[in-house]
């Protein structure tokens, strides 16, 4: 019993020291597959043997731990990557001539388990051993000397940093958006270890590459990371909104546009996405107050003035949701009038590029003052008595033709942008009628009916 005792004893620091000899044998493998890189023939079986030796230094208690494991695995599993993406660029040779063209297309292609492998192990060697880690980055910015076995590991994070921007624009140009952003976001959380600061170029390519790739789950975890480290744009407000809108969840995105707009109060797309939503909630007022900070802004902006058009013509002729009848004037309608009529006319004015919106701004504007012409006439009739009636028709007609005479040239012009427009050649067909033009109205009737 003693001896077999004294044998266990005696078992326990011989395996600790075999486990450090993985170590050993991992670095002396790794050093001899280097050494024949090198000379321009690299052994695949060097390699082999470094990452079994190492994945059994990984799985013991006593090294799985150690900093200087770690870095070794990082150096091994980049080599794999690297043997890899070399194979890959030769498959590629026989296809495609330019060299550049052939390296991009290699990096979107070659399988990143490993490189994965060696970049995450970059981050445990960090935790592990920061103070190794800050020799290893200020070594990189040149601060630093190190052995000659630590210069290699430095020259490998250096080189991942590197490739994860070459990886990340080739997945991107292979459309693999998802990919691409995960290296565009890998690459920057390298950098702004290194250099102390964050990447705000390489955090925002992660940011469109995600959003290309339309997962929400991304779209949010990178946007996020940009405003909690203080580099946000009111781009990633505005994407936040945006996903959290898709996702029905209004209230986080409401809470990413107020952060938004009170971090940039100038910026058009976020005030435009708050009047969006105060139009769609009927908060006429905000609406309002967003797009004359627009207009001041942005003063030959058609559609400002189409938009801010149409909401003071709806606070003019309000509709009952329900049924769509029309309510009762309100007590401001002819400052809402007013209002809508010149804001129509500026639109006009500037001609918007887009035909939808320019067709809308005279359409509208033909369309409020027929129907005002209308609402005059049924108004006035309605109040008359019967005794009056024939006094007072002459007066309601020229007071209701006056309105019906201005809203003909807009419904023209509107007809002149969509000539296939049947609203329009229904509306002005009804208006030549009352007008007395009975030609035009003749003309129109035949436009309808599919003539020319």
């Amino acid at each position: 019993m003693k001896k077999v005792a004294f044998f266990c004893i005696a078992l326990i620091p011989m395996l600790g020291m075999a486990q450090k000899n993985k170590v050993q044998s991992a670095w002396r493998a790794l050093s001899d597959y280097e050494g024949t890189l090198s000379d321009g023939k690299p052994d695949i079986v060097y390699l082999n043997k470094a990452k079994d030796a190492i994945d059994l230094a990984l799985a013991n208690e006593e090294t799985k731990n150690q900093a200087k494991t770690h870095a070794y695995n990082c150096r091994i599993a980049y080599a794999l990557y690297q043997s890899a993406l070399r194979d890959e660029q030769k498959k590629l040779e026989a296809s495609v001539a330019d060299k550049n063209e052939r390296a991009s297309l290699a990096y979107g292609n070659t399988d990143l388990k490993y490189f994965e492998i060696a970049s995450q192990e970059i981050d445990r060697v960090n935790e592990l051993d920061s103070k190794y880690m800050i020799t290893i980055t200020e070594a990189l910015k040149g601060s630093s000397q190190l052995n000659a076995d630590d210069l290699k590991f430095m020259n490998a994070v250096g080189q991942i940093k590197m490739e994860a921007g070459y990886i990340a624009n080739g997945k991107y140009k292979a459309k693999k958006y998802e990919e691409a952003g995960e290296y565009f976001y890998k690459l920057a959380s390298i950098n702004t270890m290194i250099q102390k600061a964050p990447d705000t170029a390489n955090f925002y390519n992660a940011c469109v590459a995600a959003a290309k790739s339309k997962n929400e789950t991304k779209i949010l975890d990178y946007n996020k990371k940009m405003i909690v480290s203080k580099i946000a744009s009111a781009y990633n407000y505005e994407t936040m909104y945006n996903t959290y809108l898709s996702r029905k969840d209004t209230n986080s995105g409401m809470d990413y546009l107020k952060k938004g707009r009170e971090k940039f109060p100038n910026d058009a797309n976020l005030m435009n996405k708050e009047t969006d939503y105060y139009l769609a909630k009927g908060k006429s007022e905000e609406a309002l107050a967003n797009l004359s900070k627009s207009i001041e802004k942005d003063p030959t902006n058609a559609v400002l003035y189409l938009v801010t058009g149409n909401i003071y013509d709806n606070l003019a002729n309000p509709k009952d949701k329900a049924t769509n009848k029309d309510l009762p004037k309100p007590a401001k309608f002819d400052e809402y009038f007013a209002k809508a009529e010149s804001h129509y006319k500026k639109a006009i004015e500037l001609k918007p590029s887009n035909v939808e919106y320019y067709f809308s701004s005279a359409y509208n504007l033909g369309a409020m003052y027929n129907n005002y012409g209308g609402y005059l006439y049924t108004n006035a009739m309605n109040d008359a008595t019967i005794a009056k009636l024939a006094a007072k028709q002459k007066e309601i007609e020229a007071k209701s033709m006056e309105y019906y005479k201005k809203a003909i040239p807009y419904l023209e012009q509107a007809l002149s942008i969509k000539a296939d427009d049947k609203a329009a050649m229904t509306a002005l067909r009804k208006l030549y009628l009352l007008t007395g033009d009975n030609k035009k109205a003749e003309e129109m009737t035949l436009k309808l009916k599919g003539g020319k």
